[in-house]
This record gives structure tokens, sequence and C-alpha cells, in this order.
């Protein structure tokens, strides 16, 4: 009797490594929104994944390398997509600036799920060294594209010169403050709000309103 083409098909095929990594970090992405942090489990994600729990191990570190794995493809795909957006607008220093606000809270950044996945993340990193590694360096390119924003604003004309490096770290816990009370409660303040009191913040810098941040001076 011949078997059908459906039949004589593997039951599972066999991907590529990389391919096979996207599929797991995507997995415990998904879990961590679901769950919190009862996602940060190998039963869990493997089931999420639809494969072997000692698949994970054959490809990371262990639980810990995959989760770091996870927080930094999150963390470094939505800095590229606000960096992106600021780079891509031709105007000038404040509109760039402008955008990457807006794209800092536009309504996918502020997805209660979203925020969730944050809190396990950040709960991590004081226990993890594989999660400090993560950070420290996503929080440096983040650091360092409001510095390539900001030094732009710096060289325009009448605008006083200030330590770009406080005025980004100023300006990342601004947003940061912002976010985390949007992702609490929603109703305290709008989005449109958030963007207009970070513009207001740099047009602010730009007119020399710290002095505390003037070049030559410390806070």
């Amino acid at each position: 009797m011949k078997r059908s083409s459906q039949a004589s098909e593997p039951k599972f095929r066999r991907e590529p490594p990389a391919a096979r990594r996207e599929e797991l970090v995507s997995a415990t992405l998904a879990c961590l929104r679901k769950h919190g942090h009862e996602g940060v489990s190998v039963r869990r994600i493997s089931a999420e994944a639809g494969v072997s729990m000692g698949l994970i191990n054959h490809h990371f570190p262990g639980i810990a390398g995959l989760v770091a794995a996870a927080y930094d493809s999150l963390a470094t795909t939505l800095l590229a997509a606000s960096r992106e957006h600021a780079l891509a607008v031709s105007g000038e220093p404040l509109e760039r600036l402008d955008a990457f606000f807006r794209a800092s809270f536009a309504p996918d950044a502020l997805d209660p799920a979203l925020f969730r996945t944050w809190l396990v993340f950040w709960s991590l990193v004081p226990h993890s060294p594989e999660m400090r590694i993560v950070h420290d360096r996503t929080y440096g390119e983040t650091r360092a594209t409001l510095e390539l924003l900001l030094g732009r604003l710096k060289r325009g004309p009448r605008v006083p010169a200030f330590r770009v490096g406080s005025a980004a770290i100023g300006l990342a816990a601004l947003m940061d403050g912002l976010w985390v009370e949007l992702s609490l409660n929603p109703a305290s303040f709008e989005a449109r709000e958030a963007v207009a009191l970070c513009n207001d913040w740099v047009e602010a810098l730009a007119a020399g309103a710290f002095p505390g941040l003037r070049a030559g001076r410390r806070g």
C-alpha cells in the first residue's frame, strides 16, 4: 500500500542554529508577556516554542543565557526603532529629538504586557551577571543615541555649551520616569503630554535653563 506524502514527512524539521535561537528568544518574550516572572521557566518556554526542554541547553548556556538573549533582543529592537525614526527626519535637531520621543512613547511601547516583561528583566539584573552585561551595554547604547541627538542640538546657533553626557543621563531619566508612570497608570497623563514634557526639557536646555549642565561646570 502506498503511503501518503503527508505520512512520509518528518515529524520535526531541522532548522539552522541561528533560526532556532531566534525562535527560542521569541518564545521567551511571549512567555514573559503572558506570565511575568513565572514565564522564566524552561518548561513553559520549551512548550511555547514547541521543542524539547533539552534544546534550550543545546543553544544557550542555560535559562539565564536565554533570558539575557531575550533582554538583549527586546532592548536592541526598541532602541533601533526609536533611533531610526529620529535619524529619518531631515529637519532641525529639535525635530529629530521630537521624533525620538514620539517613537519612544508610541502605543506599542506602552503595552502593559511589555511593561511586565521589563519588570522581569530589571529584577534579574542585580542577580545575574549575564543580565548585568546586557543592561550595561544597552543602556550605554541608549545614552550614545541621546548624546548623538543632543550633540547636534549643542552645535546649533545661540545654544550655550553644555555637557552632552550629563544631559543625556538627565534626559534618559526623565523619559524612563514618564514611561514607568504611564505604564503603571495610563490615566495619570497621556503619551502626548510625555512627549511635550521631553520637548520642553530639551528646548529649555537649548535656552541655557540648566546652569549645572553648562560646559566647565559640575552640578
